[in-house]
């Protein structure tokens, strides 16, 4: 009898899913199903035997991954497919470093440093060596220091190329050699990685420890890896690495999508695939499902002209569609108006409202020329721009605490929190708290520590401790109470107990605002919605507005003084309250609520 997971699969599709127990090369025309192809193969193979914790499925955003584990789930609703190791590189290797960091000098609570943090770090390292920061800008540096790690040209390596310095002289940035050694010290002393260290660490793991090598060689039999075409070198040896005991990975992509190269992606590792692997079977997905003809037509006509490619030739059997029209412009302002105008012309002869109308553009440089343009034609309109949850200042702050109780090591948590809220800390005390860490080869947190345990006689010194002394008891007391909870009950006393809750509501600015706004808390509920959908456990919830809480959740139970007062059903608690607790809480207005709290609790 047929696999059910075969049916609907055209017959390229059903020979990729179904030859899985060799190398293979999957050429994916966009819109050829590459996506239900490799959810397909990976639930057959599991069908067919094969143990999910013995595959590894490596993408390149969290949504694909997201997306993958769905679709794999539907097929297989036993729940087999959570064993599989599956998540884009940086996050299932910095699982794998979190393992074994120590075998290559670093602590398990490593920090992964966001670009901001690099940045302010690459800022500190310009001005210790008093260099001139108008050549030595931390965007630029943190871009070539990415690349060199991409690259897997570690700082040694990078000193001790000639070329590389020369380069360095003509740029000119003579020291940039320097900086990037200095930083990655750095880094290490903090107990930090960056990013692009996710992939570098790896592969010296990898590298250096021939035993932990030799046990995920074992353990990953069949590897599996989305959008091929844009793996950078790093990621490229590491699956070489991975792959030498068994040989069997699949590799999906398209060499004419790839567009990445700019960021260090290596089309050769694409197109050599047969070359690094001689017995590997190739398939080709040619039928597109998403576009018209004549879109595939004229993207065939591009691709042809491509000095390197696969071959393929890409078909559709929809529709013919509507003919491609080239708006040709001499300037980025002609090109604004005639997109402006065209856009004019047909919203008022269907009559639509300017709201059904929309401009994507590639670039934000691109949205001033727009603006203007729309502006001219009285056009009403609304920039779209998203910011990652993260990116919000409370948020960030929160981790930096978070951070910092995890690893003390951390410098740029702590500079992040040692004056938030405001305790007279100024930027000068900071300065001396720096050159301090500096001289006696400590961390920041670990230089106040040490400082306030002993006797203190020199004046700097005495003012140092005066004003950090509430600042150490407070991340003191935080990392007890660490020990006994769980990272999430960690985060809410540390939002309590450290202020930030109430230097938001002191500060009544429209950021402060907009920080203890009902939408930023949504987002955190549907966080931990999905959170507690993946892993099943019980979190709080920070908020006890009832379409929320009623919405994310089945059952409550309200605590106040560490004791339950009230539970059962989250409808019946919220609307009709028994206890005078619970009525006064949903009485009380208050966003962040320190006690009592709500708890969501699984049936």
């Amino acid at each position: 009898m047929e696999s059910q997971i075969l049916k609907g699969l055209n017959q390229a599709q059903r020979d990729a899913v179904v030859n899985y127990d060799s190398p293979s090369l999957i050429i994916a025309g966009a819109g050829s199903g590459k996506t239900r192809v490799l959810t397909s193969r990976i639930a057959y193979m599991i069908e067919q035997g094969v143990a999910p914790y013995n595959i590894l499925a490596l993408t390149f955003t969290n949504k694909a991954a997201e997306q993958m584990r769905e679709r794999i789930a539907q097929m297989l609703p036993d729940g087999r497919h959570r064993y599989i190791r599956m998540g884009t590189f940086h996050s299932v290797f910095s699982r794998i470093l979190r393992d074994n960091a120590e075998r290559i000098g670093f602590p398990q609570s490593f920090t992964i440093y966001e670009p901001s943090d690099c940045k302010n770090l690459l800022k500190t390292i310009v001005k210790e060596l008093n260099l001139d920061d108008t050549k030595y800008k931390p965007a630029m540096l943190a871009s070539r220091i990415s690349y060199a790690k991409n690259c897997l040209v570690t700082p040694g390596a990078y000193l001790a190329n000639a070329g590389a310095a020369a380069e360095d002289r003509r740029m000119p940035i003579p020291e940039f050699g320097n900086i990037y050694n200095i930083y990655c010290a750095r880094c290490k002393r903090n107990g930090a990685m960056d990013f692009d260290d996710l992939l570098l660490q790896t592969n010296i793991l990898l590298r250096d420890c021939p035993d932990v090598t030799a046990r995920y060689q074992e353990q990953f039999k069949y590897i599996l890896v989305d959008e091929y075409q844009d793996t950078n070198y790093a990621q490229y040896v590491i699956i070489r690495r991975l792959s030498q005991l068994h040989s069997k990975v699949c590799v999906v992509g398209d060499d004419a999508q790839s567009i990445y190269s700019f960021r260090g992606a290596k089309i050769e590792n694409i197109l050599s695939f047969k070359k690094d692997f001689p017995n590997a079977m190739i398939f080709k997905l040619e039928q597109n499902y998403r576009s018209t003809r004549t879109i595939v037509e004229a993207a065939n006509s591009v691709i042809e002209r491509n000095s390197k490619r696969m071959e393929k030739k890409c078909f559709s059997e929809g529709d013919m569609g509507e003919k491609i029209r080239v708006l040709r412009a001499y300037t980025d302002r002609e090109e604004a108006e005639m997109v402006v105008s065209d856009l004019r012309d047909k919203v008022r002869a269907a009559g639509d409202e300017w709201a059904e109308a929309a401009i994507l553009y590639r670039t934000n440089n691109q949205s001033q020329a727009l603006e203007d343009a729309l502006r001219r034609k009285g056009i009403p309109y609304r920039i779209y721009k998203g910011n990652s949850f993260y990116d919000h200042k409370e948020i960030k702050d929160l981790l930096a605490y978070i951070r910092l109780v995890i690893n003390p090591r951390d410098d740029e948590a702590f500079k992040r929190i040692v004056n938030y809220p405001a305790r007279g800390i100024g930027d000068t005390t900071v300065e001396r708290i720096a050159l301090l860490a500096k001289a006696r080869n400590l961390s920041m947190w670990e230089a106040v520590d040490a400082l306030t345990a002993e006797p203190v006689t020199d004046p700097v010194q005495k003012t140092i401790v005066r004003k950090v002394a509430e600042f150490v008891a407070l991340v003191r007391g935080l990392s007890l109470a660490r020990a006994e909870k769980g990272l999430y009950d960690l985060g809410l006393e540390i939002a309590t107990r450290s202020g930030i809750i109430g230097a938001y509501r002191a500060e009544n600015t429209p950021e402060a605002t907009s920080a203890l706004d009902v939408s930023i808390q949504k987002q955190i509920l549907e966080l931990l919605r999905r959170i507690q959908k993946e892993r099943q456990l019980t979190y709080l919830i920070i908020s006890h507005d009832l379409a929320l809480v009623s919405h994310l959740c089945t059952r409550v139970l309200v605590m106040y003084q560490g004791k339950i007062v009230e539970e059962g059903d989250v409808k019946k608690v919220l609307r009709n309250p028994e206890h005078p607790y619970t009525k006064l809480l949903l009485a009380s207005g208050a966003t962040f609520i320190p006690d009592p709290y709500f708890y969501n609790r699984s049936k």
